[in-house]
């Protein structure tokens, strides 16, 4: 959809050359003055510069760093930042769009997607509830970063997944550095013995808690089974499987020893999806079943509570009784504090059910509906400890009802043409990347009930490139794969 960079080679080898002299007289600096964070002035032109000449590239490269950017909560006037990434994500939006104002190239048949629609309508909901908000900067801030997230993730990636080898080569990236980080968190947790209570900040200062660390971790997860189970279809050999399946129990186990229950209950909804897939039933049916499920939980809701009351397994060291604590709505303070969460959305929604309260202002403005028999050891009146705890529950409090339907709009939409990708294609390439995509895709959709972090760069991307991939197999890649990734072509060059 937006035009990309084109520079020319002498470009490269004069800009090359300048930050070579430039490294070298910051480090004679650094050495003689000791001035040593000198040496950070190169580094940050360096990313500049290849952010400006190879814009394309960079897009996917920065984008695989995520996981390793650090957290900053207060970086001035109670703004948080999280670097490199974020100023890198600023800067290359505002170079994709200035580029594309000077040659406007507008992909009709991007446009057009089904899925591409729907982004839109939620994208254009958000920036019509900023207009109504309560706090209106609050909200102009949330719905900017949200659109450049969307125009860089979403619009600008699926045009380079015009080329297979760029899905692949995101992949293998992403996977790698969320590699890294676990392995580095595990190192830090494995001193404390993996207990429980280490793990809500082990994380730091790469994830604010241990929800969104699984959350991320899980989008890498589905990755590693297909590149283990099927990778002869990428060039993968046999012998190489068993180390990816050390490097994919890694992962799992990184997920256990976060002791997120909402993560864990995303990959058995993947699995149950995967199974669905094989068994070849279609959408509608799937959908039909989850009206069913809904239209029965709400006839007996009363039923249904008064069994959940009779749970009185709290959060535990042990695996089996944190698992069993899920359901426990009595004296799990975090469960309890959940659902407090869920019905002031509820009734913020009542009182503004149009546009709600406006994009990002949820936990500024959710304190007064609170009620005092609600309320848990861990509530809190200054909207510092988490928001709606549900993706689902936000988009409706903040954006009315309608920025829920537009949300879920995005959701089902992706799902439907996941759906449609998967039956019409072959067992081979195309079909196991759109695996990869769809069940990393599920994991947080089924998360995004119980928490919300769509917000955040290190959800952001994967959230945003995976629905790109699926849009890219579904517009490009029709069974024309060739056999060897490594010497995929532009599909669009024939």
């Amino acid at each position: 959809m937006f035009a990309l960079p084109q520079i020319t080679q002498k470009s490269h080898r004069i800009a090359l050359f300048a930050l070579l002299i430039l490294v070298a007289v910051f480090s004679v600096l650094a050495t003689v003055f000791q001035y040593y964070h000198l040496l950070l002035l190169p580094v940050v032109v360096g990313l500049l510069m290849l952010a400006f000449f190879y814009t394309d590239r960079s897009l996917l490269f920065f984008g695989s760093l995520v996981p390793l950017s650090i957290n900053f909560d207060d970086v001035g006037g109670g703004l948080g930042l999280t670097l490199p990434t974020e100023p890198l994500f600023i800067l290359l939006f505002l170079f994709i769009v200035f580029r594309w104002l000077l040659r406007p190239e507008i992909d009709l048949q991007l446009l057009s997607h089904p899925i591409s629609i729907s982004i839109l309508v939620y994208l254009l909901w958000l920036w019509t509830a900023t207009l109504f908000s309560s706090m209106p900067m609050v909200s102009f801030k949330f719905v900017m970063a949200r659109t450049w997230y969307i125009v860089l993730f979403y619009f600008t990636v699926v045009g380079l997944f015009k080329q297979f080898k760029n899905i692949h080569w995101f992949f293998k990236a992403f996977t790698i550095t969320t590699l890294g980080l676990v392995i580095f968190t595990l190192t830090k947790h494995a001193a404390d013995g993996f207990i429980r209570s280490s793990s809500y900040g082990i994380s730091w200062p790469f994830f604010p808690d241990h929800g969104m660390y699984a959350a991320a971790i899980a989008f890498a997860v589905f990755i590693l089974v297909i590149y283990g189970f099927a990778g002869r279809h990428f060039g993968i050999s046999l012998p190489f499987a068993p180390a990816i399946l050390l490097l994919l129990a890694i992962l799992i186990f990184g997920i256990v020893v976060s002791y997120t229950r909402a993560t864990w209950l995303s990959l058995v909804a993947a699995m149950a999806v995967y199974v669905v897939l094989k068994m070849r039933i279609q959408f509608v049916w799937v959908l039909l079943a989850l009206a069913g499920v809904l239209t029965y939980g709400i006839a007996q809701q009363d039923q249904i509570m008064y069994n959940l009351e009779a749970n009185k397994q709290g959060s535990s060291d042990d695996i089996e009784g944190h698992v069993k604590s899920v359901s426990n709505v009595t004296t799990d303070p975090s469960n309890l504090e959940r659902i407090n969460r869920w019905k002031c959305a509820s009734r913020m929604v009542a009182e503004r059910p149009w546009f709600g309260f406006g994009p990002g202002t949820y936990v500024f403005q959710y304190s007064p509906f609170q009620k005092s028999d609600e309320l848990t050891l861990i509530s809190t009146f200054a909207g510092d400890l988490g928001d709606a705890h549900s993706e689902y529950f936000s988009a409706m409090s903040e954006a009315g009802y309608m920025g829920l339907l537009s949300w879920l709009g995005v959701v089902l939409t992706t799902l439907g043409v996941s759906f449609r990708v998967f039956y019409r294609e072959e067992p081979g390439k195309v079909r196991y990347t759109l695996l990869m995509a769809l069940l990393g895709l599920i994991t947080y959709y089924v998360h995004a009930f119980l928490n919300n972090y769509s917000q955040y760069d290190k959800i952001a991307v994967p959230l945003w490139t995976f629905t790109a991939v699926v849009t890219a197999l579904d517009l490009y890649h029709r069974g024309t794969v060739k056999p060897t990734i490594d010497h995929v072509e532009d599909t669009e060059k024939e």
